[in-house]
């Protein structure tokens, strides 16, 4: 009987610890991160992207810090986004130098840790195994970066630094001393940087396509997990689970977790509600890998099946986000992409009866949030001009009047439109469109549009990929994470 009940209550941990029918190994198979060594083919691309940028700085002297920019908080350490892109060494306390017209142009200087630094820190790459890794023309001691710079000034010659980084910026400055021409020496390289990293090189791309499968990973788990009852932070838990045992270090941004009414606020941070019956879930997500990031976006149903609402505003955005898609090939322009989705979105929005007037610029305004495009890459938001004149960023997201920069191959680009119907949405339009919109003109559209509005409250739906500009079109490099709802709702049985 004793040997019964033993097994008995195995059987029941057992089953409990293989919730929704997934089991966890408790020794996952380690994750192929061969295309993260620092070898002589991958140390081509970061010896090329140097080379060009030294043709942009001529005889001057370009000098980088390793340790802005960073903040700590849920991620572990990064280099700066720049230094990693011209070196592909992520050690903290290091600055790079790049020198314009001089044989041996490249140039790490480290700190020598002591004693203590090693017991609380680790140890540094030797010497030997930085030069042979890394490939510097010369490695120097940190103390001797201040004394490069100085003989650089002397000499007149320019000095590009990152003018983000200020707490650096400032010290050169100081360094430098306030009189005579010091400050008019200094040049900021970022601009220049931002342009090259627009254009992604083959091995940005296989790191960029890495991160995303790794992400798509965490979806098929939550597909398979997702049930009432679970909290928000248990399915942040297991997205970012999936991500380490499949070797990405940390997630590239804050995860966005949110169900029910957390659906509708576009950057939800808490992750703390309990889940329930009849919710829609929101996961705004994306793994980093070798330096660079995904972002995803997938709305799913916690119950397993949309309710009739919740498709009616999936289907749109979904229609939405298919012919942004279509639009986004190189020449076209950056706004193309947004400018259909919009024109989608509230037509759809007009057939539910949630728009009177599909050309009524504040109704447009109402329902279109933000640019659904932004550029990907070593950031979440990654550096690049989108050429939108400042003078017109407040209409452009609403008419047809912005072009903005061309589309090329080599960008990649996110696309993710979204509808959110805040259930206090109607009141808040008199506040935020008074001035624009004739007398009794939002009572009257309130009194129209509310009995439909309700049907829809708090039902908020994003879907976002990352798309490749190609040189005949694109490629959706997160088209195998699902997000046709049948599908989701047939893994999700």
């Amino acid at each position: 009987m004793k040997r019964f009940i033993i097994l008995f209550l195995i059987t029941v941990f057992v089953s409990a610890c293989n919730r929704g029918g997934q089991q966890y190994d408790a020794a996952p198979e380690t994750p192929d991160t061969g295309d993260l060594t620092m070898g002589a083919g991958l140390q081509k691309f970061f010896s090329l992207r140097r080379e060009a940028i030294l043709d942009t700085i001529g005889d001057g002297l370009l000098v980088l810090r390793s340790d802005y920019g960073f903040n700590g908080g849920r991620h572990g350490y990064r280099a700066a986004s720049n230094f990693w892109y011209l070196t592909g060494y992520g050690q903290p306390g290091t600055i790079m130098s790049l020198s314009g017209g001089d044989s041996r142009p490249y140039a790490l200087y480290t700190r020598e840790r002591s004693v203590r630094d090693i017991i609380y820190s680790g140890n540094l790459p030797d010497p030997r195994e930085l030069i042979g890794t890394w490939a510097p023309d010369t490695l120097l001691d940190y103390r001797e970066a201040d004394k490069i710079i100085a003989k650089a000034a002397r000499a007149g010659r320019h000095i590009y630094l990152d003018f983000r980084d200020r707490v650096f910026r400032d010290h050169v400055l100081e360094l430098l001393g306030a009189g005579g021409n010091a400050g008019a020496l200094l040049r900021d390289i970022n601009p220049a940087l931002s342009e090259m990293r627009v254009d992604k090189d083959e091995y940005e791309v296989m790191m960029l396509q890495k991160a995303i499968d790794i992400t798509g990973k965490g979806f098929e788990t939550v597909l398979a997990e997702c049930a009432p009852g679970m909290y928000e932070f248990e399915i942040e838990a297991l997205l970012e689970y999936e991500w380490r045992r499949n070797g990405s270090p940390m997630p590239a941004f804050g995860s966005i977790v949110g169900s029910g009414e957390n659906t509708v606020t576009l950057h939800y941070s808490a992750n703390n509600r309990m889940m329930e019956e009849g919710d829609l879930l929101l996961m705004d997500v994306g793994a980093e890998y070798g330096y660079y990031a995904a972002d995803i976006t997938r709305t799913i149903p916690v119950s397993g099946r949309f309710t009739e609402e919740q498709r009616d505003i999936y289907d749109l955005v979904l229609r939405a986000q298919k012919a942004a898609i279509g639009e986004m090939k190189p020449g076209a322009p950056i706004t193309a992409a947004h400018r259909i989705a919009t024109n989608t979105i509230i037509d759809g929005l007009h057939a539910l009866g949630l728009v009177t007037d599909p050309d009524c610029q504040w109704q447009r305004k109402f329902y279109t949030i933000y640019h659904i495009c932004h550029f990907l890459g070593l950031d979440v938001h990654d550096t690049g001009n989108q050429g939108i004149p400042q003078s017109m960023i407040g209409s452009y997201l609403t008419a047809d009047t912005a072009v903005g920069r061309p589309l090329q191959a080599g960008m990649v680009l996110t696309v993710e439109p979204g509808i959110y119907l805040r259930a206090n949405g109607l009141d808040q339009l008199e506040l935020l469109y008074g001035r624009e919109a004739g007398e009794g003109e939002i009572a009257d559209f309130i009194g129209k549009v509310r009995p439909v509005y309700e049907r829809y409250s708090n039902i908020g739906v994003r879907i976002e990929d990352d798309v490749l500009i190609t040189a005949t079109g694109n490629t959706v490099l997160s088209a195998s994470i699902p997000k046709e709802p049948n599908e989701i709702e047939r893994l999700m049985k």
